[in-house]
């Protein structure tokens, strides 16, 4: 009798035969393509209970799940973990679009962080002001006056006022110094580009991904994957729940660079787009060699986002990296020889925070040679080393980062915005050749559901307007007849929205907030 009731603990009889429901012995439920904080080995099961991977304890401390994991096993279970990135609910609190618009030539930037620490301290903007629009607050909720409050000379702006600062505070976790969110300043203006030379690194490279763009442009399904680092997993920025000794989520709560860019790429192209991320904090380009036969092949990806290099920096040579990280793109095409790969170079560490050794520029440029000679049609190589470079050189790498080895919000959103135009040919895009990104505008945002809508061009034809809810259903369907027209959206209830402007291919989206 009491065998028989352990075996049907373990099945499930039906009409049409016997289908396994198991749970391992001391396993609990496993969220897909989350990373384990754990004091021990992790072992993740299907809901067949087969194995899917082991991760030993010396890995284990940051290990990611499989996206077919059901369950999972943390050895010693007394020690407790931690789910990463654990977003706690936390919608992002900003204007995507807004966030979106490329630093290197929109009209305006919206919410640039600076960091300032006492009266008299000083923060360099990425471009010289030709008229500042606002500076606030963390949380945007006091707006601070030039002349009162600090002074602007140039780029560089200084503080008057001490209470500017006064939620400055530095803690410091696992060696590092960590800024919490809550210390930065945000300061939207209208920048000056005259000295300004690198936007050639940001240009379309779908040419060299022929698969990928054929999928995206007529509609299929397409799926990609990031395997990286904790940078690529979002730790630091303002919504990364985790660790609650050292990483808070606070206002605005927004993703990781990865997240963005799957939500740029939904918006802009027709076919629905997945973004698996299977990243881990502290791993190093041999790891991405031993786990992408279980974190990525089985997904079967289309393109493949590989983010290596901060962790590298402490003993890796650039041959070594180089080696690990071909072996393992060879590993993933053998698997499925249409995948194509980006290859993301690794932003430079601030070498005067604690923890990030001197060397780190000399050693990420060493690994940015070996992508550079990896760049080929099926491998595209984005230069965030350099990038990050040109940007530390005016702004300060303080500025960027969250602490020495990770981006804060204004960093990851280079990351996102670069990424995303490798994709977006602008001579393509958007509603007859007068529509895009960049020009579509709704505001106040947020709003209490009244907001104005400029298309940025006056249309011939009526525009399709179709609002949709985070559930991806429908709420609002209707027509824009002008430039500038209003919207009552207030019976929807409190939330964010995507707005779809145009159909089919021809379509942008903006989103905006309900408060």
């Amino acid at each position: 009798m009491k065998k028989f009731i352990l075996v049907f603990s373990f099945f499930f009889v039906l009409n049409n035969g016997i289908i396994a429901q198991c749970q391992p012995p001391s396993s609990v439920a496993s969220t897909p393509n989350m990373i384990y904080y754990a004091g021990g080995s992790c072992m993740f099961y299907d809901s067949l209970c087969n194995l899917l991977l082991s991760v030993p304890a010396v890995e284990a401390s940051w290990s990611c799940s499989p996206a077919t994991a059901k369950w999972v096993v943390v050895s010693p279970s007394n020690g407790g973990y931690y789910e990463f990135p654990n977003y706690s609910n936390n919608n992002p609190q900003i204007n995507f679009d807004q966030y979106m618009r490329p630093f290197w030539s929109a009209d305006t930037i919206y919410n640039e962080l600076i960091f300032l620490n006492g009266a008299g301290t000083s923060a360099k903007l990425m471009f010289t002001p030709t008229q500042i629009l606002s500076v606030k607050n963390y949380n945007q909720t006091i707006t601070y006056t030039q002349g009162t409050d600090y002074t602007l000379n140039g780029n560089t702006l200084t503080q008057l006022n001490p209470a500017m600062s006064s939620l400055v505070s530095l803690t410091v976790g696992s060696g590092l110094q960590n800024k919490q969110h809550t210390s930065w300043i945000n300061v939207t203006y209208k920048p000056s580009r005259s000295d300004w030379s690198i936007s050639n690194n940001f240009t379309y490279r779908g040419s060299q991904l022929p698969k990928t763009m054929a999928k995206l442009n007529s509609g299929q399904p397409v799926k990609m994957q990031a395997i990286g680092m904790s940078i690529t997993a979002g730790l630091n920025v303002s919504g990364f729940a985790g660790d609650p000794n050292n990483f808070t989520p606070t206002f605005p709560y927004m993703h990781s660079y990865i997240d963005m860019l799957g939500q740029r790429l939904n918006q802009v192209f027709p076919g629905p787009i997945t973004i698996y991320n299977s990243s881990c904090g502290g791993k190093m380009a041999a790891w991405v060699d031993t786990y992408c036969p279980a974190l990525v092949n089985p997904n079967n990806p289309d393109l493949v986002f590989i983010d290596m290099g901060m962790n590298d920096i402490w003993g890796t040579s650039a041959v070594a990296f180089k080696n690990s990280i071909q072996s393992a793109m060879n590993k993933m095409k053998q698997h499925n020889p249409n995948v194509e790969f980006v290859l993301i170079g690794n932003m430079l560490p601030d070498v005067s925070g604690m923890g990030a050794p001197a060397n780190g520029a000399v050693d990420m440029y060493g690994f940015r040679t070996q992508y550079l000679n990896m760049d080929t049609v099926g491998v595209v190589f984005f230069d965030m080393t350099s990038i990050s470079d040109s940007i530390y050189d005016r702004k300060g790498a303080y500025q960027c980062t969250a602490n020495s080895l990770h981006p804060n919000d204004y960093l990851a959103r280079w990351y996102a915005q670069g990424l995303f135009h490798m994709f977006n040919n602008t001579n393509v895009s958007g509603i007859p050749g007068t529509l895009n990104l960049d020009a579509v505008t709704c505001f106040p945002n947020p709003s209490e559901g009244v907001l104005m809508v400029d298309l940025g061009f006056s249309p011939t034809a009526p525009v399709d307007v179709t609002v949709f809810n985070l559930l991806g259903q429908v709420v609002y369907e209707g027509k824009q007849f002008q430039q500038k027209q209003q919207f009552d959206f207030s019976r929807l209830p409190k939330g964010n929205y995507n707005m779809q402007l145009g159909k089919s291919s021809k379509k942008q989206q903006v989103s905006f907030i309900i408060k």
